[in-house]
This record gives structure tokens, C-alpha cells and sequence, in this order.
């Protein structure tokens, strides 16, 4: 019998039909306050202080959006929120999470950044190893204290 599944899973006859459940948005809003960098462990969280002062940190899956935000470490910053269930690969399921949707700051936004750099090529290609940014400026957010250069 074992066989042949073996032969079947060879021959690809048993394939991975898997598909990721598509995200499901409750709502969307923005936070205003000063980005101090990142959390990172299986995902990358962009964290910053709001206008009240609280320490507030969200989900990142945009590479290019990190490397904006590593930018303007510091300064302050709007962040467009996205409230989702998402599916999350680690726990194979799905989870309520606060994604970060866009950006700016107050001279430009992340849309027009990303468009001036597709406007000279690939965005990728002019920025080399950019999905590499956030661990320039990790944080460890229960001491507030910056760790990265």
C-alpha cells in the first residue's frame, strides 16, 4: 500500500492542493506617531509611539514598505491599518491582525516613493537587499531601546 502512495506522490498524482484562505478585512484606519524601528521574530512589526505615547506595534508584509519606514526611523510617521483575518503559516490558521497597509510622513507617502522608483526600474533592483532594512533598526519594545545601528 505504501508503495503506492509513494508512486502516486512520484508521479503527481497526489498533489498539494492547498490554498490560503483569502484575508478577510473588518476595517481600516490610521495611527499617527513617531516610528522607533522593529520587532522581528517570524514576521517583521513595525512599532511606533502614537500622539497618547503608547508603544503600538502592527504586522508588515510589504518588503518595500519596510524599507520606507527604515527611512524615517524616528520622524513621525502615519500608518494605515488594516484589520484582518489573515491566514498565519506558523500556527496554520488564521488570526485577527493589525497589518500595516500604507504609510507617510509628511513630505511623502509610500505610493509616491514606490512610484518615482518604478518610474526608474524595478524598485528591487535599484535597492539591492532592502528586505534586509528593518534589521538595521530592531527595538526591543518592552525597554524601549534601540538594538539595531
Amino acid at each position: 500500500m505504501s508503495l503506492v502512495i509513494i508512486l502516486a506522490f512520484l508521479l503527481g498524482v497526489i498533489a498539494d492542493d492547498f490554498e490560503v484562505p483569502p484575508n478577510i478585512v473588518y476595517d481600516s484606519t490610521t495611527v499617527t506617531g513617531i516610528f522607533l524601528g522593529y520587532e522581528v521574530g517570524d514576521y517583521i512589526h513595525p512599532v511606533l509611539r502614537d500622539e497618547n505615547g503608547d508603544v503600538k506595534s502592527f504586522w508588515s508584509t510589504d518588503h518595500l514598505m519596510d524599507y520606507f519606514l527604515t527611512c524615517h526611523v524616528g520622524e513621525r510617521v502615519v500608518l494605515e491599518i488594516e484589520e484582518a483575518d489573515s491566514y498565519i503559516w506558523e500556527i496554520e490558521g488564521m488570526m485577527r491582525i493589525f497589518r500595516v497597509i500604507g504609510a507617510s510622513t509628511d513630505n511623502i507617502s509610500y505610493s509616491q516613493w514606490r512610484d518615482s522608483l518604478e518610474a526608474e526600474g524595478k524598485p528591487e533592483d535599484l535597492l539591492g537587499d532592502y528586505y534586509m532594512a528593518p534589521y538595521d533598526c530592531l527595538i526591543d519594545v518592552d525597554n524601549e531601546m534601540r538594538l539595531g545601528n
